[in-house]
């Protein structure tokens, strides 16, 4: 069952996306084609437990060493009243390879102020949402615009126990590859 919120989220996200014309979409349903996508999200089931959100100390390197080239892990840091930044807390190979190394980066100092708004809003979403979500969307960095990834993303609480961070795996193919990503995607 798919929790009100993360449909309500998920809803503005792709409104925004078709407004805006960006090569993504939100999807709630959490029907991940890649089987290490869904892996992923059993491991956030697990961790979680009985709580809504798992702690990012449960996501351990060791935890995650079968997925860590396709795991990125953001911050949302306040900077002022309304606005924060997003720093990449630790960036997989894959997801280097496919993006650039933004590890220890904000992203608006690494990526192109085009893209900004559309990576702000896959990540306000994760966190508004308070629960998975699965994104298909077109590479727009590091001019790979050939590929199409599938990601799972996923909300952690740092050590004040709030909702802070983002968990993310990725699963990035060539475009054409793309319908049977985006034929399951809302």
């Amino acid at each position: 069952m798919i929790a009100q919120e993360a449909r309500i989220v998920s809803d503005a996200f792709n409104a925004r996306a078709a407004r805006e014309s960006w090569g993504s979409r939100c999807d709630p349903e959490l029907v991940f084609q890649c089987p290490d996508l869904r892996t992923m999200l059993a491991l956030w089931r697990e961790k979680a437990g009985t709580r809504p959100v798992p702690a990012r100390q449960d996501f351990s390197l060791r935890c995650i060493k079968g997925h860590l080239r396709d795991v990125a892990i953001y911050e949302r840091i306040p900077v002022q009243t309304g606005h924060c930044r997003y720093r990449v807390r630790l960036m997989g190979t894959e997801f280097a390879e496919a993006m650039g190394d933004l590890t220890g980066k904000y992203l608006d100092e690494a990526i192109p102020e085009q893209f900004l708004p559309r990576w702000y809003a896959a990540l306000d979403a994760t966190l508004d949402a308070n629960a998975p979500l699965r994104f298909v969307a077109r590479s727009d960095t590091a001019n790979k615009s050939f590929l199409i990834a599938e990601y799972f993303e996923a909300p952690l609480l740092d050590e004040h126990d709030q909702a802070t961070m983002v968990l993310a795996a990725s699963h990035f193919s060539a475009l054409a590859s793309a319908d049977s990503l985006s034929a399951t995607a809302g």
